[in-house]
Parts: structure tokens; sequence; C-alpha cells
């Protein structure tokens, strides 16, 4: 004769435990699943955005191979089809390391650091630099290099690139050619920031293509403020199958590193 097993207690309590943690997983990951398209799908574009740093022009405070993020309300939102502007917590300041489409460039991202903002009036003597007439310590994090390709053998202004610079009144005595405009102002001339830009220069200075080149920053191009390494890789070669090395060129000690605004 058949014989029919008979769950115990126990083990009619454990079936209902396992269809009720079941439901509470698949619950739990549709909610899960929902936050992430929400996150990254309409609130990402808004509030932060992940970058990967290519270049050494942000030397030693960026290096290659960092990840970093970057907090794009900052500065406001600007409503789409119009020019209002929201969530405006902070406006562009000097010091603030922040991502941009540059003027020369509008197919790429840079990312910089701010020196001046409309209004001020910025130089350089040698390697220091002067905004409203005062020197400004940046001893900590600018770098400066013997030899570049970007040194002009001068003082700035003026500009290395005149020729990208916007064709307005502000930069007439600048798209003059260096000797032209060695004639015209021996001493140098400082360069006052127009309304609605900024100023920005890698902190690697010379080796850096930045406002010195193509001129200062439309407030609008402006994409974010960068905050945070979140991961950071040495892209020295290593073979897959090196494990040990691809695991000693991650840069553990820069994960989580704050970016921080100079003074």
């Amino acid at each position: 004769m058949p014989q029919f097993l008979k769950m115990n207690d126990n083990d009619t309590q454990l079936s209902k435990w396992q269809k009720f943690r079941k439901t509470i997983v698949w619950e739990y990951s549709q909610v899960i699943v929902v936050a992430l398209i929400l996150v990254f799908g309409f609130i990402r574009p808004f509030v932060v955005e992940a970058f990967k740093i290519p270049s050494g022009s942000m030397e030693d405070t960026l290096l290659i191979g960092d990840r970093i993020l970057v907090c794009k309300f900052i500065y406001g939102i600007t409503i789409p089809g119009t020019d209002i502007k929201v969530l405006n917590f902070h406006k562009p300041a000097r010091g603030d390391v922040f991502v941009f489409i540059p003027p020369h460039d509008r197919e790429r991202n840079f990312i910089k650091r701010i020196v001046a903002v409309e209004g001020d009036t910025i130089e350089t003597r040698g390697n220091t630099l002067y905004v409203n007439g005062a020197a400004v310590d940046d001893s900590y994090y600018a770098k400066h290099m013997r030899f570049s390709h970007f040194k002009t053998g001068g003082d700035f202004p003026p500009f290395r690139n005149p020729e990208y610079l916007p064709d307005t009144e502000a930069f007439f005595d600048y798209t003059l050619t260096t000797s032209q405009f060695r004639r015209k102002f021996p001493e140098g001339k400082p360069f006052t920031v127009p309304k609605g830009k900024v100023f920005a220069m890698g902190d690697n200075r010379d080796q850096s293509s930045d406002s010195r080149s193509w001129g200062p920053v439309d407030i609008n191009d402006i994409k974010g403020q960068a905050f945070m390494v979140y991961w950071s890789f040495d892209a020295r070669p290593a073979k897959v199958w090196e494990v040990w090395k691809l695991v000693r060129n991650v840069r553990f000690n820069r994960i989580g590193k704050l970016i921080h605004v100079s003074p």
C-alpha cells in the first residue's frame, strides 16, 4: 500500500517561513530595481555623475586612472527649455575643482580648478599667480615643472593661443601676436574675467591646457563640482592572469578621498 508522508508542525512552519522569505526578497528586489532605475535613469543626470581622469593636468590632486564623483546640482539645475535655474546652492568660486565643456572643444569634458571668477583680475609672474593684485598661496596643490612644451618663456598674459579667444572687446588686447603684445605692454597686462565666466587652470600648471590657452569658461558650460575619488587604478601593463599585479595597481589609499576646495 502506498505510504503518505505527513508534515509535522516544524516542517509546516519552515515551509511558511520559506514562502514568506521568498516574498520579502522578491518585493525588496523590486523596490531596489525601481530605486536604481530612478537614481541612474532620472535622478543621476541632475545629482551626481562619474568621470574618469584621462590626463595628468591636475596632478597631484587627481591622478590618471582616478574615477571621481561630480555633484551636478550644486551650481543649480537649469530647467530644460528655459533659462531658469533652481537649487542654486553655491556659485562657482575660486578653489573649486570642476567639470565643464571647454570653449574650444565642445565634444569633451575637462576638469580644472577655478582660480578666478567674474570681475577678478588675474596674472602670473614666474610661478606665482596673482588675483586682484594679491599673490595666491597655492603651494600645497599647484605643481610646477622646469621644462614643458606649454611654457612660453614669459609671464601670462598674453594668452598662449589667442586664436581661441572670443572676438569681443574684453579680449582685443590679448589677440595680438606675442611681439606686438610685448611692445604695447612691456610690463604685461592683467586680464579681467568677463561677466558670466570663470578662469580655469590645472594644478599641474606647466602640463595643462586651460584658460591660459583657450580663454575663460562660460558658467553655462559648467557640469558640476568634483568632490570625491571613488576608485583609482594605475593602468600599468599587466596580463589578465597576473592577478597580483592587477591588485597591486589599485590605489587603495585614494578610494574615498575627498577633493578639497582650496582657499
